[in-house]
């Protein structure tokens, strides 16, 4: 597509007869405007991803520019991700009174890696295998197993004893433990002021 490029405007200007905003052919049109002789211009973009097809563009608009759709009424679409960088609408009106409605088509993607050739696990699965976790049990190369929170409890003792060692040890060697929350907000609130 054959954007107009306003440097002094900051204003991406979209052809006639363009209704869909490609971010992709955007971002590279506005590099070949730069290479064009236009380096002097504030910087546009900053973009995030698009270099493989797993991870979308994300284009971020920077130093004010802003997209500008063709004089007409219409309804523009834009593919991928377009954003303010720090916030903000990335498309200004037009010159005339034309209504635009803007569609913004975001891409939603999740990963899933499969190594055997099946599917990966669906969110319920996820849920149900986080939801059971302290109730599963575990197995050893010992007898029986026990569930999570019975080793849990199991090692109890002995994390405490461990507990208890570490603070005889840092004692010993003259630390002392900082103030707790409650502590400080008590100094606080009884100190009395000059």
């Amino acid at each position: 597509m054959n954007y107009t490029f306003n440097g002094t405007a900051k204003t991406i200007t979209i052809p006639s007869g363009g209704v869909t905003l490609d971010l992709v052919d955007l971002h590279s049109r506005w590099k070949e405007w730069v290479l064009a002789g236009n380096a002097p211009s504030l910087v546009a973009f900053r973009a995030i991803g698009g270099d493989i097809p797993a991870i979308p563009l994300y284009l971020f608009l920077l130093n004010g520019w802003r997209v500008r759709p063709m004089e007409a009424n219409q309804t523009l679409v834009i593919d991928d991700n377009l954003f303010v960088d720090g916030g903000g609408d990335p498309v200004v009106a037009t010159l005339g009174v034309f209504q635009v409605l803007v569609k913004s088509v975001v891409p939603v993607q999740a990963q899933g890696i499969s190594t055997s050739g099946s599917t990966g696990p669906t969110a319920a699965d996820i849920a149900a295998e986080v939801w059971t976790h302290l109730n599963r049990t575990l197995t050893s190369a010992g007898a029986g197993g026990a569930t999570a929170a019975e080793v849990r409890a199991e090692l109890a003792p002995e994390l405490a004893r461990i507990d208890a060692s570490v603070s005889s040890r840092l004692a010993a060697a003259g630390y002392t433990a900082p103030p707790t929350a409650v502590e400080n907000a008590d100094a606080v609130w009884s100190k009395t002021l000059p």
